[in-house]
């Protein structure tokens, strides 16, 4: 099947950053309190994660998302980075964060922190991955990270000792990633109807409860869904 992502100018300019390292995306310009950031006291819970200070005053910003342990852990982290409340990023505007499902009034071309849970995931022959993403309020979201990205990722697993991609097309797993909202226009799975699209920058897969974080991936082509549970 093929696809036709929209490929916005912002995010042809967020691709030139990523490939400067996609942990740096305008970052530091928060400060704690009213912008919206965790407080110090959250962030003992991420205490095992890498962090820098950058910017100027120098303030503390994580650097390697894929240590998370959890989406929830990803999101802290990020949320530390771009408090939502602060203008930031490529395009000076806030982080909207997505976690229950998609404002009515949210417009196209924003910059979005989504979670939600795997329905289906699967690599296309452009090497692009999809992924159809259920909300907790029921909203159904097609989810689209290109080639360039996955292999940005896939570079940085093999460096380091963790990864964010580990069972991508696992359905039930959670997905949480940074990405651009493009608006209703998506393609539902099931039926002719428009549905929200996400262009993704950088994903994780997580179970919904986990231990530790994943030492070991594969590529995502080679991922194999598992047999259906007897239960």
């Amino acid at each position: 099947m093929t696809l036709n992502l929209p490929m916005k100018v912002g995010t042809a300019i967020l691709l030139a950053l990523i490939a400067a390292g996609c942990d740096r995306l305008g970052f530091g310009r928060g400060a704690p309190g009213p912008d919206g950031a965790p407080a110090e006291e959250e962030l003992r819970k991420i205490d095992y994660m890498s962090s820098a200070n950058s910017g100027a005053p120098a303030r503390k910003q994580y650097s390697h998302f894929e240590e998370a342990k959890t989406c929830g852990d990803f999101e802290l982290a990020m949320r530390w980075n771009r408090p939502p409340n602060v203008e930031g990023g490529p395009f000076h505007r806030k982080m909207i964060y997505l976690t229950s499902g998609i404002p009515a009034d949210l417009p196209a071309h924003v910059e979005v922190f989504i979670t939600a849970t795997i329905e289906e995931g699967e690599t296309l022959a452009s090497g692009s991955a999809r992924w159809y993403l259920r909300m907790p309020d029921g909203t159904l979201v097609q989810a689209i990270e290109t080639s360039t990205f996955l292999e940005k990722q896939e570079q940085t697993a093999q460096d380091g000792k963790y990864v964010a991609l580990v069972q991508p097309n696992q359905p039930r797993r959670v997905f949480c990633g940074q990405g651009i909202y493009e608006g209703i226009t998506g393609k539902d799975p099931a039926q002719d109807k428009k549905i929200p699209l996400v262009s993704v920058l950088f994903a994780m897969d997580r179970p919904s409860h986990e231990a530790k974080p994943p030492r070991r991936s594969t590529r995502m082509k080679d991922r194999r869904l598992p047999a259906p549970s007897a239960n």
